[in-house]
This record gives C-alpha cells, structure tokens and sequence, in this order.
C-alpha cells in the first residue's frame, strides 16, 4: 500500500505537487493501470519502479527521473522501500516534454527544483515564479540523456507471478527445475514459454533483475558488496563482471557517469 500527500491545487495550476511512501512487500507494491489527464514527473528517492505502458517496461532507479505522459494508461510495481516526489504537470505544456515514457538520471539542481516544487506552501510559490522555475527543469532534462532500462514482463499471470517473485527476492537461490515445480509445469515448457514472452532466457532475465535490484541499492549509497550479495552473487568480482557485461562499465563508473 501506497500512502499518498497531494497538496491543494487551485483549477489550472501549471504544477500540483505530490509525494508517495510506502514499505517494503514481498512481491513489490501493485499500482493498477490507470491513466491521469495531466503528464507526471516523478523523483526516485528509494525503491525500483518499473512502469508498463503500450507494452513495453521501463524501470527508474534511485536518483531518476521518469516521465508519464498525459492520458497514456499504464500500470507500476515498486520494489523496496518506496519513497518518491511527483508532480502532475498542466496538459497544454506537456508537448514540450517527450510523447512517451522515459527516465533520466537526476542532478543535483533537478534534485533541488524538485523539492522546491513539493515542499513549498501552497501559495508560497506565485505562479511567474513557478514558471520560471518549470523552464529551469525542462531546459536541466534537455541537457540529460535519456537513461533506458527495460526489462520485459511476461504476460501471463503465473510466469508474471514469479518474474515479482524473483523481483522481490532476487537472493532467492531457486533454480528453473525447482520454479517449474511451484508453477506445476515441465522445466522445458518453463523456458520456451518464458523465452517466447519476454524474448530473453529465464537465466538471463533473472539476472538482468538482480542487476537491476543491485543497481537500486547502489543508487541510494550502498557498496557494491553490498548490493552484490543482497542479489545472491556469492562473489564481488562475479557481480562486477556482470555488472559491465550487462551495463559496459564497472559499477563505480556507472554511478560516476550518473552524478
């Protein structure tokens, strides 16, 4: 469960601010699909969300930035602790940010024009002043590259039941046979099946989610033994390797190119 702090907005406000927590559930935390009128910025302050939307998935990593579009349906989980900063941006304005779903890593100024934004009184920002600030954030996301990082879920409702399971527990040392036994199906029909659906093997997909897990605890300050052992490496050079197999950098300079 989601707890929700939207501030009072007034009719036709450029900006409405709201912030979201929540506390860690087994299989991440369920946002049904939905669609809002106005586009949505939001701050990843903790906690992985990935995002479906026109059947694709994108995912946002501590100290992100993502970008759902205005009436566009889509649906999230949140991984982890879930903490994060919002605002529902004025329909008319939102052709000056992209038509689809997208993140970037954050910076220090989008970090402080973000809080400006959600922790003022309302009222306390006049709406010049707003504005000005909007067009400081939007020029800020011009100068980021867009960051991807997908990972693509299946569509049926078991294989996507352990793709939340592995999501939620990426320490969990299961293999496909002892997977295949809990969804009461051969190993063989596991792994067409869950090839057919996501386009990658089982193995290379679980590990693309423990780096992905492994990437959430980075972002937010821990060691890279840290996070390789939360998502069951038994080694930090074998996570490392990993790491920039899938990546192309070790983790230390992954997190440098993100500041």
């Amino acid at each position: 469960m989601l707890d929700v702090a939207i501030a009072p907005a007034g009719q036709g406000e450029l900006l409405t601010p709201f912030s979201v927590r929540g506390r860690r559930e087994t299989k991440g935390i369920d946002v049904p699909s939905h669609a809002h009128e106005d586009g949505m910025l939001v701050l990843v302050h903790e906690g992985l969300v990935m995002v479906q939307a026109e059947g694709e998935v994108w995912t946002a990593v501590p100290r992100s930035l993502g970008w759902v579009p205005p009436r566009l349906q889509h649906g999230a989980r949140w991984f982890g602790q879930a903490r994060g900063s919002f605002l529902y941006v004025r329909p008319d304005v939102c052709g000056r940010l992209p038509a689809q779903c997208c993140s970037w890593s954050s910076t220090p100024l989008i970090d402080a024009l973000m809080q400006r934004f959600t922790q003022s009184a309302p009222g306390e920002l006049s709406p010049a002043y707003l504005a000005q600030l909007f067009e400081v954030l939007l020029e800020e996301i011009r100068q980021r590259e867009h960051a991807p990082l997908r990972l693509p879920m299946p569509d049926d409702g078991r294989l996507r039941d352990l793709a939340h399971t592995i999501m939620g527990a990426p320490d969990d040392p299961a293999g496909i046979d002892e997977w295949a036994q809990r969804l009461n199906m051969s190993s063989r029909t596991l792994m067409r099946r869950f090839r057919q659906e996501t386009g990658m093997t089982f193995g290379r997909w679980r590990q693309q989610a423990r780096l992905l897990r492994a990437l959430e605890m980075l972002c937010r300050g821990g060691s890279v033994t840290e996070a390789a052992l939360s998502v069951g490496y038994e080694s930090t050079s074998a996570f490392i390797g990993s790491f920039r197999a899938a990546f192309g950098v070790t983790p230390t300079r992954y997190l440098a190119g993100r500041g």
